[in-house]
């Protein structure tokens, strides 16, 4: 008797994580959250008109550079979490949000020592478009969502030292 293969056609949560040193004091990278993240204006095309989110534009770094996108990033309220200081983050495109995955995750703060800290991106998304979006995520994709969080986080932490 042959046995039946069945595609799992459930959506399947990915997971995203990447982190840059910064040196910056912790207690710097706290205060630039603690106003609504104010250091994400450089980065920042727009403020939504509740100033709630951001328009920023992302993308992989490199070659890939034609494949970034505007995304609408929206930030929680920062939390203290031990030594550290950890803010709730979520992005989606800001056009044609059904063709692309939603980040939603939390920056972390974590300090290194007197006069440096560690950001860190731990985030979650599900690939959109079904099973094609699964395989393709596989293929290629999950791939583009690195380099475009390491690009993301190296313009934040940019941003962060020049103390805007």
């Amino acid at each position: 008797m042959a046995s039946a293969h069945f595609e799992d056609h459930e959506p399947r949560t990915l997971f995203i994580y990447d982190f840059v040193d910064l040196a910056l004091p912790l207690e710097a990278a706290r205060g630039s959250f603690a106003t609504g993240g104010k250091s994400l204006g450089p980065l920042a095309c727009a403020a939504s008109q509740d100033a709630k989110d951001l328009l920023v534009r992302i993308g992989p770094s490199g070659v890939a550079r034609h494949l970034s996108r505007q995304v609408r990033v929206e930030l929680g309220a920062p939390r203290d979490r031990g030594e550290g200081v950890v803010v709730p983050m979520r992005w989606e495109a800001a056009k044609l949000p059904s063709l692309f995955p939603v980040l939603d995750g939390d920056l972390e703060f974590a300090p290194l020592g007197p006069s440096q800290c560690r950001m860190i991106l731990s985030a979650s998304y599900v690939a959109p478009l079904g099973e094609l979006g699964r395989r393709l995520d596989r293929a290629i994709l999950h791939r583009v969502a690195e380099s475009t969080v390491r690009s993301f986080l190296m313009r934040l932490a940019a941003a962060l030292e020049a103390g805007t």
